[in-house]
């Protein structure tokens, strides 16, 4: 193909790419966005980078990588969120051109028409338009760049191979030598790794594909990817104990015995084929499903699972090795969002567009090179034909992701079309409640709480809400029954500890104040320093000014960014120092 034609295909699919996410473009930040980067400290001065890198526990979740592009990107266009969805559809748009490259070394036909089916599959809107989801975007990029640096090297090595036989003379390009090539692709692998470790799925990926071109793996084949094993098994173990122990991904939402976590995964493959294959009424929270395993019903998508793959794996000669390695990849890609291990986000629902983004790629390129390949054989007419269908799926798919695009527009937008989709959604209420109350509408903020509490009257953050709207009404015999239902709920929860601590102060009711605020002392977390900072406080107003001190020094010293703390510190060594 000429390079005309391909730089031409290259413009069309990255104009299409832009075209399609115009919304995103002019959208702002969403739920999230102010934890991952607005209100992020990490994100000023060299020392907040140096945290990125060095302390597991800085963001919510360790990924490195993803901090960094947001700390350059700072200092580039501060907080205008232009310039972050901006990366975000080009890292897409790029992703989809790898993509195309990837299936055109690997010799499949439909390529392009594959590579735009992902571009512009509406499922992917999730991650390209939610900038906290720069995880996906940045993580795939690095993670196809690390595929074709692998690919290249093994061809390199091959050919090297075929040179000596023939003993003719080494290649001399240095960017072609195998050993570089493949130094490269481990790095761009571990660099994905520290956007998001489900790029640990790349080497059982590679494995599958070398098993797709040569019908048998040998140890030559497997010797290569080991350290990509170790290094993804690695990281990927430890985002699981972050998971658990930091993000706290662990309780009665997260207890599912092992035969209802299998009845889990074939509900949650069976969803996300239906998505890709249909994707209407797509949503931000989908509703979460009771998993119960003694309901005979709930197997049939396990069990269909299975069919699907033994069938595959029965009819591998008489329709070859591309069915099977299909079906493969696209369970791997999904198997970590499976239900298998535990993710924060199983909190309020098992299933979401974000965790599918990679299989989104996998299934858009076995599907139509699968069916070009079928093609491959017809004559013009029906390939004619089918190209127009193509194109024509592709236009549709297109609209649907600018009308999903505009939903990411803002809190409201995207709130009011979850809760329509997801009325049930408790943490839909509960979000869209506080942006409400941040805006100055308390009434409909109120009705939000209400309705969240009504469908999970165990969620804490709603009490905490409504709790702070009765504090800032002076009503503080109110705010301290809500928090104390939400003490009920989890007698150990610093945030609501520290908050019963504040109300008390407030209500004058000092030596309550202190009791709840050493009790939260007694759990470390990241309120600590909110803790000493109300603690001292309170001692002040029982006249133990020099123990006050001492909190308010801790408080500073746990965040020297916290001005409350430092002013409260000035006022108590004042009066330390004041004359009697």
């Amino acid at each position: 193909m000429q390079k005309r034609v391909l730089l031409g295909l290259a413009f069309a699919l990255v104009a299409a790419v832009v075209v399609a996410y115009l919304p995103t473009l002019r959208a702002g930040f969403i739920w999230n966005d102010d934890t991952y980067l607005t209100d992020n400290p990490t994100l000023d001065g060299a020392q907040g980078l140096r945290l990125i890198w060095t302390d597991p526990r800085a963001n919510e979740q360790y990924y490195p990588m993803v901090f960094t592009t947001f700390w350059v990107e700072k200092r580039l266009w501060g907080l205008h969120p232009f310039g972050y969805h901006l990366v975000n559809v080009l890292l897409h748009a790029v992703s989809a051109l790898l993509l195309w490259w990837l299936l055109r070394r690997l010799g499949l036909p439909g390529a392009w028409l594959a590579a735009a089916a992902f571009a512009l599959h509406p499922v992917c809107v999730e991650s390209v338009a939610w900038v906290t989801e720069r995880k996906n975007t940045l993580s795939l990029f690095l993670s196809l760049l690390a595929a074709h640096g692998y690919l290249a090297s093994s061809d390199a090595r091959a050919a090297a191979g075929e040179r000596h036989k023939r003993k003719a003379r080494p290649e001399q390009l240095w960017y072609r030598r195998p050993g570089l090539l493949y130094a490269a692709a481990l790095a761009s692998f571990t660099l994905a790794l520290f956007a998001k470790t489900t790029a640990s799925l790349l080497a059982p990926v590679l494995l599958v594909i070398a098993w797709w071109r040569k019908g048998r793996l040998r140890w030559a084949d497997v010797r290569p990817l080991v350290p990509f094993f170790l290094v993804g098994a690695a990281l990927a173990w430890h985002t699981a104990w972050l998971e658990k122990t930091m993000v706290q991904a662990s309780g009665v939402e997260w207890s599912l015995s092992f035969p209802a976590r299998v009845v889990l995964a074939g509900r949650v493959l069976a969803f996300y084929v239906a998505k890709l294959a249909w994707p209407v009424d797509l949503a931000f929270i989908y509703q979460r499903w009771v998993i119960d395993p003694r309901a005979l019903w709930q197997w049939l998508p396990a069990l269909a699972v299975l069919a699907a793959l033994a069938a595959a794996w029965a009819l591998r000669r008489p329709l070859g090795r591309g069915p099977l390695t299909g079906v493969l990849l696209f369970g791997g890609v999904v198997f970590p969002a499976m239900g298998f291990f535990n993710v924060y986000a199983m909190r309020y629902s098992y299933v979401a567009d974000h965790f599918a983004y990679q299989a989104v790629a996998v299934s858009a390129a076995a599907v139509v090179c699968g069916i070009a390949a079928l093609l491959e054989g017809q004559g013009t007419p029906v390939r004619r034909a089918a190209g127009g269908l193509g194109i024509a799926v592709l236009a549709a798919l297109a609209v649907l992701t600018f009308r999903q695009a505009r939903v990411y527009r803002n809190e409201d937008t995207l709130w009011r079309d979850t809760l329509a989709k997801n009325p049930v959604c408790f943490m839909c209420h509960t979000n869209y409640g506080h942006s409400l109350y941040a805006r100055g509408r308390v009434a409909e903020a109120i009705e939000h709480f209400e309705a969240s509490l009504r469908i999970k009257p165990d969620n804490v953050p709603s009490l905490l809400n409504l709790a702070r709207v009765e504090e800032e009404r002076g009503r503080y015999d109110e705010a301290i029954a809500r928090l104390r239902a939400a003490l009920d709920i989890d007698p150990t929860d610093t945030t609501v500890l520290v908050n019963l601590g504040a109300v008390y102060t407030k209500a004058g009711r000092y030596e309550d104040a202190i009791a709840q605020y050493e009790e939260a002392l007694r759990n470390p977390s990241p309120d600590d320093y909110l803790a000493h900072n109300g603690l001292g406080v309170a001692l002040i107003r029982t006249g133990h000014t020099a123990e006050a001190v001492e909190h308010f020094r801790e408080a500073v010293r746990l965040n020297p960014r916290f001005w409350k703390g430092r002013a409260n510190l000035e006022r108590a060594l004042a009066m330390l120092n004041k004359p009697r």
